[in-house]
């Protein structure tokens, strides 16, 4: 009797619906793809959870997983930061709906796919990816035409610096299995898959975003899963064959020379031309007069662009909503109060990640790099795309480490009843 309502317990928190399903994998399937089919996945979500909000395990299980009050306590504090300040309270309110993305955490994990649909899910993504890769190479083929925006003329979907990132990421899962796994055909499908998204990554794609994530999931993937002796002369062809390809493309030894160009400019005491090395320099001084001008709770949620304006009046400077950092951002609009819930969501994904195992653990560690490096060039949790995209793959990868948790907390009280 015992065995029985272990196993009922058990099960009952993994059943999980069709709609559910498809929710789950459609969101994580949407990552690379077109915006507007991400934010469709948000309310298949929002649907699939209110149909399972009845279910007590639903709120246990957001209860007592750390990654869901981590997202929930930064949404907490962005929605305090709308109470002071001198941005009107609409447009705070405006600003602060772009975050509601992390809700997509506690959501899935209150919908808590097992270890199967996680899989699913993850998959789904990887093909979504390398659909968007087939796009991007019959772009630069000429066999499909180009993207509208010239200056990212080649890639999938999104923009080029979203379509680095996730071919990034991609091409360490690629690598991962291609070593990995046991059968030989898997291997040379997945040793092909990584070789066309690290090609396209350095040599089709220009976002330069992509390129330092590259560059470090690279240096990351040879520390773990390469041993020891054969480390340095690993990291040495790899250093050699990523310059070479980058010098070697015409796609982004242009995009390189126009950004040392841009950095010298830089130098120049006289007005320069504005270009996005130069305003990006621009972000990160202003950002840093706004910061030090209320550095304890900022200047409150969506105040930034009326900060900004201020400190470049009677300049030619580029006015922003955004200083394409999520460190200055968030230090803007909310000081050391909110930059210390970014760091403790930051935390929690490296916690959590080192209770993965296998390839659980590679991707969280692949996603918590990333995260860490794109936050620093772009706002990663304000813009729509590649927000989503890192949300919806944690709460799917790091789902597993609180899934013996709960069933062992739901047995316990399943079995406390019992003589």
């Amino acid at each position: 009797m015992l065995i029985k309502r272990q196993s009922i317990a058990c099960s009952s928190l993994t059943d999980t619906s069709i709609f559910t399903t498809f929710a789950i994998v459609f969101a994580a399937a949407s990552t690379p793809l077109p915006t507007a089919w991400g934010s469709a996945s948000l309310v298949f979500l929002l649907i699939a959870f209110f149909l399972q909000s009845l279910k007590k395990n639903t709120w246990l299980r957001i209860r007592r997983n750390s990654l869901a009050w981590a997202a929930m306590g930064l949404l907490t504090a962005l929605a305090i930061g709308m109470l002071y300040g001198a941005t009107p309270l609409s447009q705070a309110f405006e600003f602060w709906t772009k975050y509601l993305k992390l809700l997509a955490i506690p959501i899935i994990i209150g919908l808590a796919p097992d270890e199967r649909l996680k899989r699913l899910a993850l998959n789904a993504a990887l093909t979504a990816l390398v659909l968007s890769l087939l796009v991007s190479y019959a772009r630069y083929f000429g066999i499909i035409p180009l993207y509208t925006d010239p200056n990212q003329a080649y890639i999938g979907f999104q923009n080029r610096i979203t379509f680095g990132l996730y071919t990034s990421i991609a091409s360490y899962i690629f690598a991962y299995r291609a070593i990995k796994h046991s059968d030989k055909n898997w291997k040379v499908a997945y040793l092909i898959l990584f070789l066309s998204s690290s090609f396209n990554t350095l040599a089709v794609n220009n976002g330069r975003t992509g390129y330092v994530i590259f560059f470090a999931l690279t240096a990351m993937f040879l520390y773990r899963n390469i041993q020891p002796r054969w480390r340095l002369p690993s990291a040495g062809v790899a250093l050699i064959t990523i310059t070479a390809l980058l010098l070697a493309s015409p796609v982004s030894r242009d995009r390189i020379e126009r950004s040392i160009s841009n950095a010298e400019t830089i130098q120049q005491k006289a007005p320069v031309e504005q270009n996005s090395t130069v305003i990006r320099w621009q972000f990160l001084k202003n950002s840093i007069d706004i910061i030090r001008s209320a550095p304890l709770f900022g200047h409150g949620t969506g105040s930034f662009e009326s900060q900004y304006e201020k400190r470049i009046i009677g300049t030619t400077q580029v006015g922003s909503s955004n200083p394409h950092n999520d460190y200055l951002l968030i230090l803007s609009q909310l000081g050391v109060f909110g930059l210390f819930f970014e760091i403790f969501f930051i935390a929690t994904i490296y916690i959590k990640a080192r209770l993965m195992n296998n390839e659980s653990q590679e991707w969280a560690y692949a996603l918590l790099v990333a995260f860490i490096l794109y936050s620093g060039l772009n706002s990663t949790l304000l813009d729509a795309g590649e927000g989503r995209f890192f949300v919806v793959l944690l709460a799917i990868v790091l789902q597993h480490s609180t899934g013996h948790t709960i069933k062992n907390f739901a047995y316990k009280n399943n079995h406390s009843g019992l003589d």
